[in-house]
């Protein structure tokens, strides 16, 4: 039975579970074998959910849906495996069609908002910028971005969940912007951005919406976005660097890409993870990355940004080596826009 991108292959018998994934395994091998179409070799992959009769279902209905729960976990895995249907995966099935629903119901009736931490430079205590951190208002509770932001992407409602953020951003740096010409807003890709060819498009219709020039703007992307397709990632990001946005790499040293992409692309900015600055004073090898990273960003001619500095400690080692763009807790938490707007008015950032 055919449906989509979805087949159904029944097999009547079969000497064990073992056999099974065998048989599992060589589909996906052979499905992922490179075919030329018009001139191009084309390779597509496969993601396979078993279910049995009559262990998991009595009835032919019921056993394609269990199939299918299972062909969903094997997607959510990383895809281009198999899994077996468990009872378990109707539970997680329920909730998180649960969790979808209300997803939609929430970006539906506008209940995301802004949240921004200042990016400060230390030498003067003055905000350089802020990054745009999405929140979910659910009733009273503001829910982290860490809890929606895998759903949302899996349902690619992160597209529009983002313009929508990126214009209520671009609304208020226009208002900071009277006070501090040269404020930027930072603002979070995700992956599933570079696949859209309607990106670029996007943001030069809302630059020339707000009347705001193109580095004014800061795009941030993680390495795990490179992993994915990096061809596509780097000819995306050339793009944007002609359009004139600053580009940043993220949570740098966390994910696994090559030396050889990072020399590839229009970077501006590396920003040394969380992680290895809250082990400053602590453990010397995170102390060792910070100040690689350091120095092959200055090789690079790119500009540093440490994030989640929290003591002065921090502060002080990384101005020791010259890094002076900050941002983390010892200087502000994330906070709504009328609390910016305070901090741009008083022109300063003093440390607590």
């Amino acid at each position: 039975r055919l449906g989509g991108d979805e087949f159904v292959i029944l097999l009547e018998s079969y000497s064990s579970n073992s056999q099974l994934g065998r048989i599992a395994q060589k589909i996906i091998q052979v499905v992922g074998e490179p075919i030329e179409l018009s001139g191009h070799l084309i390779s597509v992959g496969a993601s396979i959910g078993i279910a049995l009769y009559p262990d998991d279902a009595a009835s032919s209905d019921e056993l394609l849906k269990n199939a299918d729960v299972a062909m969903y976990h094997a997607k959510q895995i990383g895809r281009n495996t198999f899994q077996f249907f468990t009872p378990r995966m109707n539970v997680e099935a329920s909730q998180r069609l649960f969790a979808e629903s209300q997803l939609k119901q929430a970006y539906e009736q506008g209940n995301f908002i802004n949240h921004y931490q200042p990016i400060v430079d230390s030498l003067s205590g003055k905000a350089k910028g802020v990054e745009l951190l999405l929140r979910w208002q659910r009733d009273d509770t503001l829910v982290m971005p860490g809890e929606f932001i895998c759903i949302a992407e899996e349902m690619a409602l992160i597209i529009p969940m983002t313009e929508q953020a990126l214009h209520r951003g671009l609304t208020d740096l226009k208002l900071w912007r009277k006070y501090r010409p040269d404020l930027f807003l930072s603002v979070n890709l995700s992956a599933i951005h570079f696949s859209q060819d309607s990106l670029i498009p996007m943001l030069k219709e809302k630059l020339k919406q707000f009347d705001l020039p193109a580095n004014s703007l800061k795009l941030e992307v993680t390495e795990s976005t490179l992993i994915k397709d990096p061809e596509k990632v780097i000819q995306k990001m050339r793009s944007l660097a002609k359009l004139g946005v600053t580009l940043a790499l993220d949570d740098f040293g966390t994910g696994y890409s090559s030396l050889q992409y990072l020399k590839q692309l229009p970077l501006d900015i590396l920003k040394i993870d969380r992680s290895f600055i809250s082990g400053i004073g602590i453990d010397s090898a995170d102390e060792a990355i910070v100040e690689a990273t350091l120095v092959l960003a200055n090789k690079l001619c790119m500009n540093c940004i440490a994030e989640g500095v929290e003591t002065k400690e921090q502060l002080d080692y990384l101005s020791a080596r010259e890094c002076y763009v900050i941002q983390g807790y010892l200087y502000s938490k994330p906070v709504c826009a009328e609390i910016i707007t305070q901090f741009i008015i008083d022109d300063k950032m003093e440390l607590p």
